[in-house]
């Protein structure tokens, strides 16, 4: 499982564990109804922040990562392209120098001829 998912796993798992214990310890606790209602919604509100919070950072995080991704693929392609262009440029090297050979036999089996048949 990639690291970044991971992550985002036990950021969660804790973000429900923490809500769920924050639950329990206000209905478990001896308050009155006013009390309690007032420290569900404190945390309610304490929650809410935080989610937002974490909905900044991962939407922040997501940008960086698109935005590197997009760079080194940019590298990539030019570095590819820089590749191509050298192989390229290899094979038409070798291709004239075999179609030099090549010229430079042919006159020599033409010379060979011509002596033979003389």
């Amino acid at each position: 499982m990639p690291k970044e998912n991971t992550g985002n796993g036990i950021l969660l798992g804790t973000l429900i564990g923490t809500a769920v214990g924050a639950a329990a310890g206000l209905l478990l606790a001896p308050k009155s109804g006013a009390e309690l209602r007032e420290d569900i919604s404190n945390k309610v509100q304490t929650l809410s922040s935080k989610t937002q919070e974490l909905a900044s950072t991962v939407g922040t995080r997501t940008q960086e990562i698109a935005s590197t991704v997009g760079s080194k693929t940019k590298e990539l392609v030019a570095d590819v392209k820089e590749e191509v262009s050298g192989l390229a440029d290899h094979a038409k090297e070798s291709n004239q120098h075999i179609k030099d050979s090549l010229a430079s036999s042919k006159d020599e089996i033409k010379e060979q001829l011509k002596s033979s048949a003389n």
